[in-house]
């Protein structure tokens, strides 16, 4: 028996290295999601580190200390008057042909008035290209009042104190590795569409594909149970889905130690053993994923009617991503026994460098098996069926 199931496996693993269009199809997108990973996350890095140099505010009116506070603080004024433009602020603003605009008053306000100086900030929130810039200059304004309001404190001999009879204090105890999970929620759906579509184009081969080559039978014709054929092809598949991982996992590792996290406050650290126990999770989504494609393969009637129902698998990752996206702070034991549901919490915590709980891997190896064992049962009996072979 092992000497058969040795067999099989091999000469699905021969036929696979063979077709090199599988191949590509198997290693290619790992790359190209890598690339455009690092790609999305540099220029997010870069943009955030722009932003604010290159915030541009369209002032009306005077109010001269509040302008060089603006200035100091790295924000471009630019004069807006009515002489200049057929439109005042507000009608600018209205039109599209400015993001934002401060309205000062007409005339400098006099030394030591008691009257607060009138702001108006002019915005249109239906713009997204203002939302960033609006926070920064609205908090400079919020800064230069409170500023300014301690000074006319203490200039009449009072404690700036008197002002906030409640302070608030804030301490974030995660450290800058946990920070990274900010922009790090997407990996875990990375690494598990990687792991649920490596071997999509061998398994719909090592099925359908052979159906319909009409090479399926003669390999029935052994005597040998249809239950280790399926099993020969499984392990095979397994294997495939695993090197893509591997090559998902060597990638992402490269791409996370080169990106300058550190410009935003973050730090990326993912170590070896990290990275050896992502992989070791990631083994019973390969089987579960394997199992299941070889099971829709058997019931394709082509090669192309096996990929676009395998393909429909790629979305199951995307069902409990957006549940942990929704709902974070939700967790609960059980969850490690739900495949794929389970991963993204315990591949999140690896790649933020935390320890996953000792169970977790003890529980997704628990959970895929019955898992494997229907579906692989489902695609061997279905081997044994006439209309299957010649249908």
């Amino acid at each position: 028996m092992w000497r058969t199931l040795k067999a099989i496996f091999y000469k699905e693993l021969i036929d696979a290295v063979r077709d090199k269009r599988a191949l590509r199809l198997a290693f290619l997108p790992p790359v190209y999601m890598v690339v455009f990973f690092a790609l999305g996350i540099g220029f997010a890095i870069h943009l955030q580190k722009e932003v604010r140099s290159n915030i541009e505010l369209n002032v009306s009116g005077h109010a001269p200390e509040l302008i060089a506070w603006l200035e100091e603080n790295q924000i471009k004024i630019k004069r807006h008057d009515i002489d200049e433009s057929d439109k005042d602020l507000y009608q600018a603003v209205e039109s599209g042909d400015l993001d934002m605009g401060l309205s000062l008053p007409i005339e400098p306000q006099a030394p030591g008035a008691k009257e607060p100086l009138p702001v108006t900030l002019v915005y249109n929130a239906a713009n997204q290209n203002v939302h960033g810039p609006l926070g920064t200059v609205r908090n400079l304004i919020y800064q230069f009042s409170s500023r300014h309001a301690a000074i006319n404190v203490m200039a009449r001999g009072l404690s700036p104190e008197l002002m906030a009879p409640v302070r608030i204090k804030e301490t974030n105890v995660a450290s800058d590795q946990q920070m990274g999970g900010l922009i790090l929620a997407g990996v875990p759906l990375l690494l598990l569409m990687s792991a649920m579509m490596g071997s999509m184009g061998f398994a719909a081969d090592m099925t359908a594909g052979e159906r319909e080559r009409r090479s399926l039978e003669p390999l029935l014709i052994n005597p040998t149970s249809s239950s280790l054929f399926i099993t020969g092809k499984w392990l095979a598949a397994v294997s495939l889905t695993l090197s893509v991982v591997a090559l998902t996992l060597v990638l992402l590792s490269i791409a996370l130690a080169l990106l300058p996290f550190n410009q935003m406050g973050f730090r990326v650290d993912v170590g070896v053993m990290a990275v050896l126990s992502i992989f070791w999770s990631l083994i019973p989504v390969a089987m579960i994923a394997a199992a299941l494609q070889l099971a829709l393969g058997i019931l394709s009637r082509s090669f192309k009617d096996a990929q676009t129902y395998m393909s429909l698998l790629v979305l199951l990752p995307m069902i409990p991503f957006f549940i942990v996206m929704t709902s974070p702070g939700i967790y609960a034991d059980w969850q490690l026994w739900v495949p794929l549901l389970g991963h993204q919490t315990v591949l999140k915590d690896l790649l933020l460098g935390d320890a996953a709980p000792s169970w977790a891997f003890t529980a997704f190896w628990l959970s895929a098996v019955p898992v494997v064992l229907l579906a692989l049962g489902f695609a061997g009996r279905q081997l044994r069926r006439a209309k299957v072979i010649y249908g």
